[in-house]
């Protein structure tokens, strides 16, 4: 397109410095043409138009190029975002595994109400996803991919059951560890595909 665009103005200065040269020097007159019959209004005209053309196109690329760095800027901001909402997802789940974790948060939630409806266990449930909205919105405009919006609510869902599962059943050790298990699977599959950088 550079080159294209390149080509173009090139002729446009050419044909500039043709119609000036011919009108400066009125070369017409000397090879047997009366450069009166010659219309220059229409020439200058023609060449004002072709200049208009050229700006256009410049103008055109230079707006290109900026859309194409504003799509990779949002692009890298969205793989930055879910790249440490994963870590952090890492992180609350191996704080859990500390002795008493689990049941000290237990203690802070009321176990009584509904999931929905215990602001301190919807804390923990929520704690690493504080980008949830602003990932969705990238999602929806399609900075990131089908895939990698599935991947991330796969980890969210796994990440969710382990810690809910963690706090309800802090004093039985064997439902956490499936469901953690589950998590570390889900998180290995989603940062492999994040590192590799498809699309």
């Amino acid at each position: 397109m550079k080159k294209r665009i390149f080509k173009i103005i090139l002729s446009c200065l050419v044909l500039t410095f043709i119609y000036f040269l011919l009108d400066i020097n009125d070369l017409p007159a000397s090879i047997g043409i009366q450069s009166e019959n010659i219309n220059w209004d229409i020439a200058s005209i023609i060449i004002s138009n072709i200049v208009v053309v050229c700006l256009y196109l410049i103008t055109f690329n230079e707006l290109d190029h900026r859309s194409i760095e504003k799509d990779k800027n949002q692009r890298e901001v969205a793989l930055l975002l879910l790249s440490k909402t994963y870590g952090e997802c890492r992180e609350s789940v191996e704080v859990f595994d500390y002795p008493g974790a689990a049941k000290h948060a237990a203690e802070k939630c009321d176990l009584s109400k509904m999931i929905h409806e215990d602001k301190q266990l919807q804390y923990y449930l929520d704690f690493p996803f504080e980008f949830h909205e602003q990932i969705v919105e990238f999602a929806s405009s399609g900075i990131i991919s089908k895939k990698e919006f599935s991947d991330y609510l796969d980890l969210r869902e796994a990440f969710r059951k382990h810690i809910n599962i963690r706090i309800m059943s802090f004093d039985r050790e064997e439902l956490p560890n499936s469901t953690k298990n589950e998590f570390l699977e889900t998180y290995e599959r989603v940062t492999s595909f994040l590192n590799r950088g498809e699309k």
